[in-house]
This record gives C-alpha cells, structure tokens and sequence, in this order.
C-alpha cells in the first residue's frame, strides 16, 4: 500500500535487543498503534500500575506452570479421523524450547468407544496417546489428557457418568505404570447442568480413577464452561491429588469477536478494542441486538477494564488460599481474524502478568488454531511464529528465519500411511460416512484411506498449506496425480482441486470424474494417474454465497486451497472405496 506507512512491531519492546531482520517482517503496526502498544507497555512496566490492582498468591502451586493447548489433533469424531502427523515429537521439542512445561490435549474420547454400556476406547486412540505420551516423558513436559467431549451449544447429559466413568476407569488402567507427567482432566466445561449433579458426577469419576491409579494428578472444575463464578461451587474432594480449574476469556465479545461457533454467532463482530476505548468501540452488529451481546457490549467499559479482570482472577486466588489447593488456567486466548493486534498482545501480557503474581498455572488456547501463536496457516516454528504474542505469554521465542516460498516444482507425498504434515491437513465431511485414515487393508506400508457409504455431495479433502498451494510449476511441467486405490462395486466420483475462497478469490474446481473404466470394481488394488493439465474447469460453489458459479476459465493452479475426493453425482450406497499412497508425481 503506496501511501500507509507500517512500522515494524519488533523494535517496540521495551529494553529489546535488536532482533533480525525476519523477525521485523513478521507483524506490521501502524505508526500510531505503535505509539498505543510502547504507551500501554509502560504502564504494565510501572509499579504503581499493578500497586492498584492487588494479588494474592495461591499457597499450593500445580507441579507445571505455563504451556499450550494442542487443539485440533484428537478432536475427531472417531480415532480413525485422527490426523496424527498434524503434531510431532518436533512440536514437543519446540514448545520446550520456549520454556513450556506443560502441554494440553483435548481429546473427544466419547467419539471414540465402542457401544454402551461398556463404551470400550478404540485400540487406535490409546495407541496414539501412547506415542503423545512417551515424546511428553521424553522431553520431560507434562501431557494433561484432557476429556473434550463436549458440545459448546448442546447442554452436558445429566446421566453423563454412564460413558464417564468407563471411559476413565479404561484411561485409568491404561496409563497408571506411567511418569507422574501424566495428568488427567475429566471434562471440559460441563455446562447446562447443575451445580450439584455435576459435583455429584465429578466424585463418582475422582472414585473411580483412583480405584485403578491412585499416582496420577486429576483435574477437576467447575460447570459454566469452567467459569470462575462456578469454580467456587465445587464441592470439597476427598483427595489431596487434585488440581482446580477454571478458563479465562473476560471480557467474552472482545475474546471471541469473529467466532463462528456458540449461540448467537460473533462472526460479523470486528475491531471491539481492550483495553475499552469509547472512540474505538465498533457499532453493534443488527443480528446481535436483543442478544445477551447487546447486553455485554452495554456493559464493557467495565468488563473490559483491568480493575473487572483483576477482580475476578482474584476470586481464584481467594478459592486457592481458602481451600489450600493447586489452580490452573487451563484455556485463555484471543481470537485472532477480528482482533486488533496490539489489543490482542495486551490481554495476553495483562493476562499472563496476573496469572503469575497469583502463583496460577496456564495452557494458552491453542498452538496451531485461531487462537494460536503462528501469523500463518503453515505454522512453521522457525518462519511463522508470532514473537510478540509469544513474549506477552512469557515464553522466550526463536530468532526467525527467512521464508522463501516458491511454487513447488517436485514430486511429494500427499498421503502415504499418513497424511504429509508439511504439505496438508486433512478432513471429512457427511453423517454417516464411513471414513478411516487408518485403515489396515493397505496396499502397501501400514494403513489406507478408507472411504464407504458416501450420500451425494460428501467429500474427503486434504487442504494445503499456503506455501504449498501453488502447482503453477506443476501443471506446467507434466506433473500428474496418483493414487492407488480399489472398490468392490462400480463408483463414480471426482478427485478435484479447488481455489480458495475469500472476497477477491472464488473457489473455482478442476476435476477429473473417476468411474468403472478409470477403477474397475474387481476388489483389486489399481494405478490412477490423472495428467494436471487434462483436468477439466468445473465451476464454483461459493459458500458465502451459498451459490453455484458456472465455469468462467478462472481457475488458478497458484493459488489451490485443497484436494478433494467427492460423491458428485450419486449416493455411494453400499461402496467403499480404499485410497493408498496419494502423490504428485513426474
């Protein structure tokens, strides 16, 4: 942009050294939002800043004291959707390296078990969690399972100890010869249930563990989402080995402005400032009015104030001290696409700052995601990091290297036992589909994709990194896609690529229809080698639009967002089709 002027944010930390020169490429402030952060910074910096705001220690500390949340890795609807190679020991190492010693992981373990009542675990998920749990131990970071079956919408099931306390007993049993690195959490904000059944069902899960492990720390919270307010309503266990918990994400609409999930939606919510600012407060968006957010928009000059946020995490300290346990922090973030940046690093440096004088632990919300600490969807440690949020949350980030992103021009792996973590992330989408990343019946190596019982207008798609989504090269050079695969039944189906969607790019499609001549349905395992450049253009679905473009010859081979395998044209009844090795090939 000609005439913005954009001023590096790396040279605003006070008493920084000189960082390098990719670093100071990373996040871009303007000259006046410069000037707020160095101004804000000070204050934090200032004694009698935070003589105002008064903090009391928790006595007990947890045995960890500050890391991340790995989100988005076994929060699958089975263990066979798992994308495992999303994280790597390398991630363990890297958090490390920033002077974590903890790390968080959700797991959706009602997703994946057999049939009430014995809700046996799936092989699969206990043998991942193992290897989560030997590169935890290896590194010396403690690994909390924690259980995320929850819905954010859909109230938690009065009768939830039925799947509860099986599940644990078999988490339990599993992992009890293991280091005390090993922590569990029993739920994820429980919510819509009341205060005394929860307290009830908690016990009864705190029972049962220790009927099988008696080593293990547990983590246990309160309803609300794990609110503060609800932490104090915890009853009082009979067990010296417990940690408390709550999730700090005050004042909500500044938070979660631009979440698509909960009820109403804060999508269209942008630019809420913290800490409040009259001359910067947005104009309420028309869907959210008579909402519980008009209500909290009303209110924010308070809530968004540091004597409100310090208030209530005082109210953890004073639950701490009077009941002389251990609290943890287990999520707090800002989402990231309608925050302001230095608005966003603030909360985390306030935050963080509070959270220490009060001797409570933390796990941030999350690493790779929307609330993480990567400035892209490559998330590459050493390219990508975002050093200011990193240093607000009191970890000691990297020197970053130089990125050079360059059209690939050789052959790689898309899937090959596993999904290729430097290249995609992979998903599925459609109720009822049988799907497996995982499935044994490979044609060579360890597993296959495994795809079955597919209605019209399902896919499976792996989507590419930014750097990794341009085969202008490719097409050029006579690359093809191959794959191995097989069926037992005549299908027909597309493979196709797709641009990205945003406001100044459509999500054009270039597809190839497979059918019984390109895979005969003999059972047998066969070859498919699609030539990039004999794709045919297809159209567009636009989903902000909800509507279908037909082709206009716009589809761009730089600019390619995901791959997709798709029931097009019919129901797959009764089919299942096995994917194996998935490559770009010369």
């Amino acid at each position: 942009m000609k005439n913005t002027i954009l001023i590096i944010i790396i040279f605003i930390l006070a008493g920084c050294n000189s960082t390098s020169k990719q670093n100071e490429e990373e996040i871009k402030i303007h000259g006046k939002e410069l000037q707020r952060l160095k101004d804000e910074r000070q204050k934090f910096s200032s004694n009698d800043f935070w003589d105002q705001l008064p903090a009391s220690a928790a006595p007990r500390s947890a045995p960890f004291s500050k890391g991340v949340n790995f989100s988005g890795w076994f929060e699958s609807s089975s263990a066979h959707s798992i994308p495992f190679t999303k994280y790597t020991e390398q991630d363990f190492i890297d958090v490390k390296s920033l002077g974590a010693d903890v790390i968080r992981l959700p797991v959706r373990m009602h997703s994946m078990t057999g049939a009430a009542p014995n809700y046996t675990l799936d092989p699969l998920l206990l043998k991942f969690l193992d290897i989560a749990a030997d590169w935890a131990e290896k590194h010396k970071l403690y690994l909390i399972i924690d259980n995320h079956s929850f819905d954010p919408v859909l109230a938690t099931s009065v009768d939830i100890d039925k799947i509860l306390i099986p599940v644990w007993a078999q988490v339990a049993r599993h992992f009890r010869n293991r280091s005390e690195y090993i922590i569990y959490e029993i739920l994820n904000e429980p919510h819509g249930i009341s205060d005394s059944r929860w307290g009830e069902i908690q016990r009864l899960v705190i029972q049962e563990i220790r009927k099988h492990d008696q080593k293990h720390a547990i983590i246990a919270g309160g309803t609300d989402y794990n609110s503060v307010g609800k932490l104090l309503s915890v009853p009082r266990y009979d067990d010296q080995n417990l940690i408390y918990t709550f999730h700090f994400y005050d004042p909500h609409i500044f938070t979660h402005q631009g979440a698509t999930w909960g009820e109403p939606s804060l999508a269209n919510l942008k630019g809420v400032p913290f800490p409040y600012d009259i001359s910067k407060m947005p104009e309420l968006p028309a869907n959210l009015r008579g909402t519980w957010v008009e209500g909290s928009y009303s209110g924010y000059s308070w809530a968004a104030d540091f004597k409100a946020l310090n208030y209530t995490l005082e109210r953890v300290s004073q639950f701490a001290i009077e009941r002389n346990v251990p609290v943890f922090c287990g999520e707090f973030g800002v989402f990231m696409p309608n925050s302001n940046p230095v608005d966003r690093i603030l909360w985390y440096e306030f935050v963080t700052k509070s959270l220490d004088r009060r001797n409570i632990s933390r796990t941030s919300w999350d690493y790779y995601g929307g609330f993480g600490v990567f400035n892209s969807d490559m998330g590459d440690f050493n390219h990508d990091l975002n050093i200011e949020v990193v240093r607000a949350m009191g970890f000691n980030p990297p020197v970053l290297k130089q990125r050079q992103n360059e059209p690939l021009n050789e052959s790689f792996a898309i899937y090959d036992d596993y999904p290729n973590r430097r290249h995609v992330t992979v998903d599925s989408w459609g109720d009822g589909v049988d799907f497996s990343l995982y499935d044994q019946n490979a044609e060579e190596g360890e597993f296959a994709v495994r795809w079955g019982s597919a209605k019209q207008y399902n896919a499976f798609s792996f989507h590419f990194k930014k750097a990794s989504g341009d085969f202008s090269k490719l097409k050029d050079g006579g690359f093809f896609l191959e794959f191995k695969a097989r069926c037992d039944k005549p299908v027909s189906f597309d493979v196709r690529f797709i641009n990205s969607e945003s406001q100044s790019s459509i999500p054009w499609r270039m597809r190839y229809t497979i059918n019984e001549n390109t895979l005969p349905s003999d059972g047998r395992w066969h070859t498919v080698r699609i030539p990039l450049s004999e794709m045919n253009e297809h159209g567009a679905w636009v989903n902000a639009k909800q509507q279908w473009m037909p082709s206009r010859n716009e589809f761009s081979w730089s600019d390619i967002e995901r791959l997709e395998f798709a029931a097009e044209h019919s129901d797959l009844t009764g089919a299942r089709i096995w994917f194996d090795n998935i490559r770009i090939v010369k």
